[in-house]
């Protein structure tokens, strides 16, 4: 007998070897898709370094917003009362009272509050700004004019309702101790506990003056390094009818400590405008073992094997043969045990995102930007006052969901996010690297056109045609 050497055609006629090329092939063209779509995402095995973090409608929206603030800020600074008819102020009964808080920061260039602001009010019709009392807080100690660079033109200009410190709002009695007292805070940075107390203090004080200057339904607490998308405010408007409407659902109960879960609770405690995708992901990681991806594989694979060997019995011999032992084993061994993993290891937020809407949710991180329920804000202060006095107090962003909890108060997301954390250089101590983490990878996919048609429906629900109309017409002029 001759030896004849097995070739390459040889080898592409075993049905498993063709199976695992197959194989390979779809691995790879399912990488590099993954390599261009779920980059972003920082729970993805697809996740950039340098690229995850890249700022699509975010720079976008804060250069509109930087355009917008430059332009009333010279204008009301040279004549306060020029911008009265283009910007106006909050009506007598707003729906929202809104504080931004902020600390200057050592930055080179425009502080992170100018930004804000300027996204706040930039394509703002004149009834979503009646509805709004907006409210500035500068929470520097002692000297807020000389340490932060952006007090004295917001200051010197007429675009907000109020702008507060510790010196202009502190009861006489208790000024002079209290700022010593925080100063001594801001100042401790080897003591993570004493600048928790400050930042707590800081929070509670910020919603407290809501409630005792206005008589808002809601009130929103902003950091003052965010960025609010096109149409925010109308959009929002219309979560908090939503919200309304979820909490008269007659299946509904009174509250009672920790029974928080989705449809549970008839009242509720915050509406969150900011989340990021590290707060959902899957709870194991990338792990083959983890979100028991082993388990899964072997529930799928042998039903699946079973139902290939009943197959083969059945089918004629030529396609039977398809199926033999090693094809069956790439099929069952392999491609479900990689395809479950890929699936998890991916990224939930990147693969799956999350349904647009009004949620119960009980997860999320930071609070960027939370609109809370009036009904609860005083409960929430005296909460977090209580805290600021302990010598470790809690984070700012961990109390409001400690007291949902301990109240039975439901929280609430709104997807698509309305706001994007733009702040890299932190007011605490947090590093630039993991500053930049807190990031929310959809307010990117927003864009312009689809928002601004959104606010102009959304106004024409709200306020009717002949406010919508307006909008319209500024849009087309190039006003706003």
């Amino acid at each position: 007998m001759i030896y004849r050497p097995r070739c390459a055609s040889d080898a592409l006629s075993q049905p498993g070897i063709r199976a695992l090329l197959l194989l390979l092939v779809l691995v790879s063209l399912y990488s590099v898709y993954g390599s261009l779509y779920f980059y972003r995402d920082p729970l993805s095995i697809f996740f950039s370094e340098e690229h995850g973090f890249d700022r699509f409608y975010s720079a976008t929206r804060q250069a509109e917003a930087d355009e917008f603030l430059d332009e009333f800020l010279d204008a009301a600074i040279a004549n306060p009362d020029s911008t009265t008819w283009q910007l106006g102020k909050a009506g007598p009964d707003p729906l929202i009272c809104a504080v931004f808080i902020t600390v200057g920061r050592d930055m080179v260039g425009r502080q992170y509050i100018d930004s804000a602001v300027g996204s706040f009010l930039a394509n703002m019709s004149w009834a979503e700004r009646d509805a709004m009392h907006l409210k500035l807080f500068f929470a520097d100690v002692p000297n807020p004019d000389k340490q932060h660079k952006s007090y004295a033109k917001f200051a010197a200009a007429n675009i907000v309702d109020e702008i507060f410190t510790y010196n202009s709002t502190l009861p006489a009695t208790q000024k002079e101790s209290k700022i010593r007292e925080l100063t001594l805070f801001a100042k401790d940075r080897t003591n993570k506990h004493a600048l928790e107390r400050k930042t707590v203090f800081d929070y509670a004080y910020a919603l407290d003056r809501c409630v005792q200057t206005t008589d808002a339904p809601y009130i929103a607490l902003f950091e003052g390094d965010i960025l609010l998308a096109d149409g925010w405010a109308a959009k929002t408007l219309m979560n908090l009818h939503t919200i309304e409407q979820m909490m008269k659902d007659p299946r509904r109960r009174d509250p009672e400590k920790g029974e928080i879960a989705p449809g549970r609770p008839n009242t509720w405690l915050y509406l969150r405008l900011f989340n990021q995708e590290r707060s959902f992901g899957w709870s194991g990681g990338p792990g083959f073992r983890s979100n028991n991806v082993h388990i899964i594989s072997v529930a799928v694979a042998v039903p699946l094997l079973i139902i290939l060997l009943i197959a083969r019995r059945q089918l004629p011999r030529h396609l039977a043969r398809h199926l033999d032992g090693w094809t069956l084993l790439v099929v069952c061994g392999i491609a479900v045990p990689l395809f479950i993993w890929l699936f998890y290891a991916s990224g939930k937020a990147a693969l799956l995102g999350s349904p647009a809407g009004v949620h119960e949710e009980w997860f999320g991180c930071c609070n960027q930007a939370l609109v809370y329920n009036r009904e609860h804000a005083k409960g929430l202060v005296d909460y977090m006052m209580t805290a600021s006095k302990r010598e470790s107090p809690g984070r700012s962003d961990m109390l409001p969901k400690q007291f949902a909890w301990d109240h039975g108060l439901a929280r609430i997301s709104a997807y698509p996010m309305l706001a994007q954390h733009a702040g890299r250089v932190s007011a605490i101590d947090t590093s630039n690297d993991e500053a930049k983490r807190v990031w929310s990878m959809a307010f990117e996919d927003f864009k312009p056109y689809r928002l601004a048609n959104e606010h102009l429906r959304n106004l024409l629900e709200l306020f009717g045609n002949g406010v919508a109309e307006q909008m319209r017409r500024e849009r087309f002029v190039g006003y706003i």
